[in-house]
């Protein structure tokens, strides 16, 4: 799941519920040129890619999880439930226990771990969405486009703390699920 420039040689591996839409956003009002601006399952043969910035952005796993929750389940159904079922995902519970279920490296991007959406032995710059201003202002000043306000798309307007939404038992169970990713980035709840 990439996006790829080769006039302004990158490539970014996006990780769904974390800012996509505000860097695609910024990219396109920066009228950069994307040959893929969306490709999905690419195999790319990395050494045509060698001199190419590649960069990624990642999300603590709870805060994510719950981002996902409100926007494809509680706001719309995205994920295509049954009526009856589609009601009992709007419980946060059930849809962790949902999730629980599934391949984690190999289901829809907006629950799949962000390890497994990132190249991780090519990625020459990994931001994080807990510091996106700067990690942003970075990238955008690596490839050379303009310096201007970022503008956040698809921003919850009454975004509470995720750590609400959590009894031990909830955390403990999305620790397990997203324990790769946890380990890799480096996240705690």
């Amino acid at each position: 799941n990439m996006t790829i420039s080769h006039s302004r040689k990158f490539i970014w591996f996006r990780v769904a519920k974390v800012g996509t839409r505000t860097i695609l956003n910024h990219l396109k009002e920066s009228e950069v040129p994307l040959d893929v601006e969306h490709g999905n399952w690419l195999h790319y043969p990395e050494l045509s890619f060698e001199s190419y910035f590649k960069f990624a952005f990642v999300r603590n796993p709870w805060d994510r999880l719950i981002s996902c929750w409100h926007n494809k389940v509680v706001k719309e159904n995205y994920f295509r439930f049954d009526d009856y079922n589609h009601e009992k995902m709007k419980t946060f519970e059930n849809f962790v226990n949902f999730v629980s279920d599934i391949n984690i490296d190999k289901c829809d991007r907006h629950l799949r771990s962000q390890s497994a959406l990132i190249d991780l032995n090519m990625v020459d710059y990994l931001g994080r969405m807990e510091t996106f201003d700067d990690d942003a202002s970075y990238i955008f000043q690596r490839l050379g486009l303009p310096e201007k306000k970022i503008f956040r798309k698809n921003v919850t307007s009454n975004k509470k703390a995720y750590e609400i939404y959590y009894d031990e038992h909830l955390a403990k169970k999305v620790a397990q699920i997203y324990r790769k990713d946890i380990k890799i980035f480096g996240y705690q709840f």
